[in-house]
């Protein structure tokens, strides 16, 4: 992952304590306890976490003081004896932004500091040039601040989700030829010096499963696989809630299990070549995933390509990450995906008349701009979970 440099700098509306971090390491354990249980008591931290009573104590008023977390009047069903208030992320305390790069258009996403999606919008575009991208993602941010009542002061920062991979450990990305611009340049000090907020770039895949794990069905699984079926077909990896990156940022280039001579790739591109062949107009995926009949001719046909790449990807992945689940998202149709899924085959052998278990095969839950959702998701990651 690239992030932007002098972010301690850009986090200036942010009271930052030791070290100039937002939150130290047990308040930082406390706010993940927090974050990823609905229903979790200061009695239930100490349980969890083995930190001491009076210092979970300390911490967590110190939190509710600055409202970054909020006492519910719900009581935890664990409690005995004293009763013990549940507690949650404060919604308002900060919200984050995410822009996503596609080839041929752009994704913002608002965040709240719960994880809610509170806005998102996409602008299909002619030039995705530097500047344009910029200009048009700066007045779409005005507006969405403007329209939701939020002050600059409350933005935490930004995240990128952008089409390509990483190709050193300088940061910088050789991105798809339609967005020629983009490569081989400092993505995130570029973004960062634009809106003077502290941001964060992945590849559009790692986006949208870092996304998927906070405002998805994915929030319900520690570990799974993201399949990012879009223009081009790729992945992101979840591993007990956490982002896996890998050495250089690419982990879960799914794609490149395939030699494309060998495999179809299972993208939207394929599909509406095939669409078009048979005479169903489609202007972009974007428009496919708006407007999408299953029975059309040529969808049968599209699975029937990309039906032995998935299944070799699934049972790759289940085979080495033994994830949970594996999760269809990206750009395509809800109905296409729920139709492939009953396809897939992930092999395991038998033996004593059983196999090992298999990870659960799903839809994705966030089918609205997911790459910028995930951008969005980013700095909440990066500096409190």
């Amino acid at each position: 992952m690239l992030s932007s440099k002098n972010s301690v700098n850009l986090m200036r509306n942010f009271a930052l304590g030791k070290g100039d971090r937002l939150f130290q390491d047990s308040e930082r354990d406390i706010l993940k306890l927090v974050f990823w249980s609905h229903n979790i008591s200061q009695r239930s931290i100490v349980h969890t976490t083995k930190i001491p009573q009076q210092t979970v104590s300390r911490l967590v008023k110190n939190l509710l003081d600055k409202e970054v977390l909020h006492q519910t009047d719900r009581i935890s069903s664990t409690s005995r004896g004293n009763p013990s208030f549940e507690l949650e992320a404060n919604p308002s305390f900060a919200y984050c932004f995410g822009l996503s790069i596609l080839l041929d258009a752009i994704g913002i996403a608002l965040m709240d500091f719960a994880g809610n999606v509170i806005e998102t919008r996409l602008e299909e575009l002619d030039d995705m040039s530097i500047e344009n991208v910029l200009s048009h993602s700066e007045q779409v941010i005005a507006q969405m601040m403007q329209k939701n009542h939020i002050s600059d002061t409350k933005i935490l920062g930004i995240g990128v989700g952008i089409s390509g991979f990483f190709s050193a450990t300088d940061g910088k990305m050789n991105t798809h030829h339609m967005i020629e611009e983009w490569a081989q340049v400092d993505i995130a000090q570029i973004v960062s010096a634009r809106f003077q907020l502290p941001t964060w770039v992945v590849n559009d895949a790692t986006g949208a499963a870092a996304g998927e794990g906070i405002a998805g069905v994915g929030r319900n699984y520690k570990n799974f696989v993201y399949f990012f079926i879009s223009f081009a077909f790729g992945g992101g990896l979840v591993s007990n809630n956490e982002l896996l990156r890998g050495t250089y940022g690419n982990a879960g280039e799914l794609g490149d299990m395939l030699p494309s001579k060998i495999y179809s790739h299972p993208n939207l591109a394929l599909l509406k070549r095939i669409l078009i062949k048979n005479n169903i107009a489609v202007n972009s995926i974007y428009d496919l995933h708006n407007h999408f009949d299953v029975n059309w001719p040529g969808v049968d046909e599209w699975i029937y390509k990309v039906q032995d790449s998935l299944d070799l990807v699934a049972t790759a992945c289940s085979a080495l990450l033994d994830t949970q689940a594996i999760i269809l998202g990206g750009h395509i149709p809800v109905a296409l995906a729920e139709k492939i899924i009953p396809r897939i085959d992930v092999y395991a052998q038998f033996r004593r008349g059983a196999q090992r278990p298999l990870p659960q095969i799903v839809t994705a839950g966030v089918q609205v701009n997911p790459v910028a959702v995930g951008a969005a998701s980013l700095p909440l990651r990066e500096l409190c979970l």
